[in-house]
């Protein structure tokens, strides 16, 4: 319901009004039937319970009376007897605590276990890159089994360009991006740096070499400085100031009440979209990679700030290979090359002029935007 309500719009456009009504009518009588099973349990449950609790309290105390009649025990006897019933009662309740327990902690361990025995998405080998060159040869990529989203995409990075990678929403950029980075590997074809394929490369060692900042931003739990340090522990103060400069957010981390100290998270001091992404983009610089892959780094930053983000980054990004997947096509119109992407292919390569000259893809996208 809540996916429906927040995609209102997209819903309303594509007049998916009844079947979305459909599914989560279907959604909430698949709910509700589980919520009368789990009711019947729990009152059978409660029921047997307190038969067990009871009974013998009563049965007791039912068995004295009629003694007690025939002066066969006295009062005292008889509150004996049921303070001896109650001593069974404690270790009784003791006893259903620690069942829930365990059944609480059974179905954490398996979660655990469940996790563990995940097969792992990548075998790490023994060579080393031998240079900085990426290269990606007939990448295909599926999320669901037999629907590609890429079709035998070729792309070789000179070391040192900046590529930039435009296109429709859901023609593949972000999973190119993905497959660049070494997220994930390629259904069929290979990513290389350096002669050598990226999932066979140990995290460590890829994310030294290849980093990826996406539009989704994460904060974690901790200081400022913690959050900016994650990619590189043993960066000092002045390390992590200068990689906050660099993408414009010194000023506002001078502002907070304990600077470098100050701690975020849940609970904590809560930052803006556009300075959590900013965060993530000096958490990259400060890891140092050779070769930088911005998902719409600056999509959560507005145009002005993002412009004047980009342009401080300038020098950094001097000497590194950087693809950069944008909507916002200046950042394709500064760009050494540009890679248009539809429908999982690469149907354009080359530099903004030499596209705009072409007059395909690339051009009808540059005049919608301009205009």
């Amino acid at each position: 319901m809540t996916e429906t309500v927040e995609g209102a719009r997209t819903v309303e456009a594509l007049g998916l009004q009844e079947e979305r009504r459909r599914a989560a009518r279907d959604d909430v009588e698949v709910s509700a039937e589980a919520e009368r099973y789990g009711l019947v349990l729990r009152n059978v449950l409660f029921v047997v319970m307190d038969l067990a609790f009871s009974l013998p309290r009563v049965v007791t105390l039912g068995i004295g009376a009629l003694l007690y009649t025939r002066g066969v025990v006295t009062l005292g006897q008889i509150t004996a007897a049921m303070l001896y019933i109650e001593t069974f009662y404690g270790p009784f309740d003791r006893l259903v605590g620690v069942v829930d327990e365990l059944q609480v902690g059974i179905a954490s361990t398996t979660r655990l276990l469940g996790i563990a025995e995940v097969p792992p998405d990548r075998t790490p080998g023994t060579e080393r890159p031998d240079g900085e060159e990426l290269t990606g040869r007939d990448l295909r990529y599926a999320y669901r089994e037999g629907e590609d989203v890429l079709h035998g995409v070729d792309l070789a990075l000179r070391p040192g360009e900046r590529l930039a990678v435009v296109g429709p929403s859901g023609s593949g950029k972000s999973t190119l991006g993905r497959l660049l980075a070494g997220i994930h590997a390629p259904r069929t074809g290979s990513v290389t740096v350096g002669g050598v394929d990226l999932v066979a490369l140990p995290l460590e060692e890829l994310r030294r070499r290849v980093a990826l900042v996406t539009q989704e931003h994460h904060v974690f739990r901790g200081t400022v400085r913690d959050n900016v340090a994650l990619a590189r522990e043993d960066a000092d103060d002045e390390e992590v100031w200068r990689a906050l400069a660099t993408v414009d957010a010194a000023a506002w981390v001078r502002a907070l009440p304990a600077g470098l100290g100050t701690v975020l998270g849940s609970g904590h001091h809560v930052l803006t979209p556009g300075q959590a992404q900013q965060v993530a983009l000096a958490r990259l610089l400060l890891a140092d990679p050779h070769t930088l892959i911005l998902d719409e780094a600056t999509s959560l930053i507005d145009p002005r700030t993002a412009r004047h983000l980009e342009g401080s980054m300038h020098a950094l990004l001097t000497g590194r290979t950087v693809v950069a997947i944008a909507h916002r096509l200046h950042t394709a119109h500064d760009a050494d090359r540009i890679a248009v992407v539809q429908d999982g292919r690469i149907v354009e390569l080359g530099s903004h002029d030499e596209l705009v000259a072409a007059e395909g893809e690339y051009a009808a996208l540059w005049r919608a935007w301009t205009s």
